[in-house]
């Protein structure tokens, strides 16, 4: 290995043997020994000078003495002094490799932890004691490599079983130390981890009394984020601030932390995580002090603290020093979340893939949920919301998600609504509610799950359930909902409350929690979800139909409407202007599903998918602006006209045929009566009849067939606008009435509201 080192190094450097030997002082021979591997083990002072001939320092200098100090593959020791020597080898390496991985050097840590692993492999040590396997998953954590560091910590823990080594084995089983809560998934993982606590709590003798409050703090915290319970993990802090021990109290403050992730809990956690940043600080624990300073920036968010984007970007200089990828993970789903907050949704989709790969390189079991909840709302906000309905639904039954972890539950209900699949979503919201409201326990994605329950029970008429959302959300209407590490932000607690008041029918109330969600919106700088409460407002003023509240829902509608457009909220857009038209006096018509919804004054009503209404509904979404008739057939319609169909068909020939029949007996009668001014009348209209049929008939009374394109599409888009329209006349006579009187056909066509 070292002579491969060298070369490496001679190499990069474009140094022959010669200029290397003049330069570290050594002679050509000895170098090309080296190179070559007779030499196995050179000694210290030879390896120094080429170190300083290749101008090496700080880390990578310490990585080249150590790798060049007796790593490559040697024979197995023959006396126990040599078998001890290469075992304090290797424990250096190991202990070197923790004290670099505080640099941003993961793959040199990387490197000489494996350098360490060969040390024993290749002398036949035996396996790697527990303590070097210990410093080893340290070492791996302070990079941020949380899958390699459990694998390694469950290898101590069972290395040091059988060592008989109840402080490495209490060491391990403390798992992620205080950083992280819940991150063992699934029954049988979450079973091993608990009674590996318990087993370390009882190997402990009764004097090591700090490492007994790190095991008691850790339990309790693993109970309360299950359970939601706080009084044990509160216990647990408190026996800690009497150890005496900084360590097992920044362990404690960060888990009861973590435990105590709840929206009812913001205050307090704040409190926690300064708290935790000024121990952990103070006593040089670089690790927990970086994640102090993440906990501290996740609940400004939660919070709606304008302090919390400083305090994000604080935390990205001090991870990006300190190499430590599992928090630059959680930095970069905050950052997603702020792109979504500014409305840069495509840019927010592509950052999203980007850190889910990350999480899924430093092996964080929740990198799948942060980001189906960046899709999710991303996907929501587009309209879209009905592509992910699916996956909502396998992500709710995962064996991943948290066992108290509903909201992925009620975002199948409101999904599913989204793709017109009402009864999969009104079984899923019963499901989720049967117990009622209260049932769910709170946590820290509890806001986004009665933030998709409201949403839910709105789309599918169900106000007893928005008036039990209501009482339970209103303590928490100043705060923003923001679940988990906040990954996404789903605006104002106060949008959620007036969508629920409006459910079961308080207009007034509705618009007093919606005017308040519009200004946090705002302070929150969050651009999807201003638009959205700007459009709710709107309907809520409409709905409680006010002197002044038409003028200010038109206003309010158009700002969405601008804003919606600009962010690429296409669906939201086309939605709200069809409510903006409405006010307006005018028709809107949207698809919904596989049919059409007419506005008009208000009042909607469902009509099949007819061509008809096709051609009505592009007129109606450009008033004014005429189209010509050929533009509104689509390519099936040019298809479906592409034969030569006649002027006159079967009948309207046999009308004319009849009333030409009538007007000859009555004719008949007239002039036997000697009614000379309705004998000119009846002649007048028989002479026009008998001309225009005429016109529409060729040689011998053949049909007459349409001449081109623009000719048939004019009576085709005619004929079809007629039937729509009288589609529509037995559910909405007015809207009927005022698109005959708007809407004027011909070989351009033209949607003009009065």
């Amino acid at each position: 290995m070292f002579g491969r080192l060298v070369v490496d190094h001679r190499r990069r450097r474009g140094l022959t043997q010669e200029e290397l030997a003049r330069r570290s002082g050594l002679s050509v021979r000895a170098i090309r020994d080296v190179e070559s591997g007779r030499v196995r083990q050179p000694r210290s002072s030879s390896v120094r000078l080429l170190a300083d001939a290749f101008g090496l320092a700080g880390v990578e200098r310490e990585r080249f003495v150590l790798l060049a100090g007796g790593t490559d593959a040697v024979d197995a020791p023959s006396t126990q002094n040599e078998r001890l020597t290469a075992c304090a080898r290797a424990a250096d390496i190991v202990r070197h490799a923790a004290r670099i991985a505080r640099h941003p050097a993961h793959d040199q840590a990387v490197a000489l932890l494996c350098a360490a692993a060969g040390t024993y492999d290749d002398g036949a040590l035996g396996p790697v004691p527990a303590e070097s396997l210990l410093d080893w998953a340290n070492a791996l954590l302070l990079c941020g490599q949380l899958a390699e560091a459990g694998s390694l910590l469950d290898r101590a823990a069972e290395v040091a079983r059988d060592e008989g080594n109840p402080t490495v084995f209490a060491e391990a089983a403390l798992g992620l130390g205080g950083m992280w809560v819940n991150k063992n998934r699934g029954l049988t993982d979450r079973t091993r981890v608990l009674a590996r606590l318990d087993e370390a709590l009882a190997r402990l003798p009764k004097t090591a009394t700090a490492l007994r409050c790190r095991l008691t703090a850790r339990r309790a915290a693993e109970f309360a984020y299950g359970s939601g319970t706080d009084g044990e993990v509160l216990s647990a802090l408190r026996a800690a601030r009497g150890v005496g021990d900084q360590q097992a109290l920044a362990e404690a403050l960060s888990l009861s932390h973590h435990a105590l992730l709840r929206p009812e809990h913001g205050e307090w956690r704040l409190a926690i995580a300064d708290e935790l940043v000024a121990v952990a600080s103070a006593a040089g624990l670089e690790l927990l002090t970086l994640v102090g300073m993440c906990r501290r920036t996740i609940d400004l968010f939660h919070l709606g603290d304008p302090r919390a984007e400083r305090s994000l970007g604080d935390l990205r200089r001090r991870a990006d020093e300190m190499g430590c990828r599992s928090v630059l993970f959680l930095h970069a789903a905050m950052e997603v979340m702020l792109l979504i907050r500014a409305g840069q949704l495509a840019l927010a989709e592509q950052r999203a893939a980007a850190c889910y790969r990350l999480g899924t390189e430093v092996g964080d079991a929740d990198a799948p949920l942060y980001h189906g909840a960046h899709l999710f709302t991303i996907r929501w906000l587009q309209g879209r919301g009905a592509e992910l309905v699916d996956l909502a639904a396998s992500t709710a039954n995962s064996p991943t998600l948290p066992e108290a972890e509903l909201t992925f539950h009620a975002t199948v209900a409101l999904l599913a609504t989204d793709a017109g699949q009402r009864d999969r979503a009104r079984s899923a919201l019963h499901r989720l509610t049967a117990s009622g409201l209260s049932a769910i326990p709170t946590s820290s994605t509890w806001l986004a799950c009665m933030f998709t329950v409201v949403e839910a029970a709105v789309a599918l008429g169900e106000p007893d359930l928005a008036r039990q959302a209501y009482d339970l959300l209103a303590p928490f209407a100043h705060l923003p909902v923001v679940p988990s590490m906040a990954v996404v932000c789903l605006g104002s607690a106060e949008r959620v409350l007036g969508l629920a008041a409006l459910a079961f029918g308080d207009a007034d109330r509705a618009v007093a929690h919606l005017d308040r969600a519009v200004d946090a919106n705002i302070r929150l700088a969050n651009r999807p979800f201003t638009a959205c409460a700007r459009a709710d407002l709107a309907d809520a003023l409409r709905r409680r139909g006010g002197a002044e509240d038409k003028a200010r829902a038109v206003e309010l509608l158009e700002l969405a409407i601008a804003e919606a457009d600009a962010m690429g909220m296409t669906t939201r857009a086309e939605s709200w202007t069809a409510t903006l038209q409405a006010l307006s006096g005018t028709v809107a018509i949207r698809r919904d599903g596989g049919r059409w919804l007419l506005n008009h004054h208000g009042r909607s009503v469902l009509v099949d998918d007819l061509i008809g209404m096709r051609y009505l509904a592009r007129l109606v979404a450009n008033p004014g602006t005429e189209i010509p008739a050929l533009d509104l057939v689509t390519e099936h319609d040019r298809t479906s006209q592409s034969t030569n169909h006649t002027v006159l068909d079967g009948r309207a020939r046999a009308a004319y045929a009849q009333r030409a029949r009538e007007l000859t007996r009555e004719l008949a009668d007239a002039r036997a009566d000697a009614d000379h001014a309705r004998v000119e009348r009846l002649e007048s209209e028989l002479d026009a009849l008998t001309a225009e049929v005429r016109r529409q008939t060729g040689i011998n009374g053949r049909p007459r067939h349409f001449s081109n394109p623009a000719e048939r599409a004019r009576t085709a888009v005619r004929k079809a606008i007629t039937r729509a329209i009288d589609a529509i006349e037995p559910a909405e006579p007015e809207a009927a009435d005022t698109l005959r009187a708007a809407v004027t056909t011909g070989y351009r066509c033209v949607y003009l509201p009065r």
